[in-house]
């Protein structure tokens, strides 16, 4: 599941933010251009192109600030 998670990750949610896609996922965002805009991007096509809804209290950049950290973050939530 998580290689589909990523797929839809790097294909879709990154290009739409125009981010290039790292290839270390533990690379931090902020060194591929990742700003407050776009995390709030992030988030928003998260939950529309995996359908969930993620909380208040997961909204902080240090759980989304790598794509390794990201596609836990999503295999975690399609899982439940």
């Amino acid at each position: 599941m998580s290689r589909a998670i990523e797929v839809i990750l790097r294909d879709e949610i990154f290009t739409e933010l125009e981010i290039e896609y790292p290839d270390d996922r533990n690379t931090n965002l902020l060194e591929q251009g990742m700003d407050s805009a776009g995390f709030l991007k992030l988030v928003v096509l998260m939950e529309s192109k995996f359908n969930i809804a993620v909380p208040d209290e997961d909204l902080l950049f240090e759980n989304f600030s790598t794509a390794g950290l990201i596609i836990h973050y999503l295999t975690e939530k399609t899982m439940s």
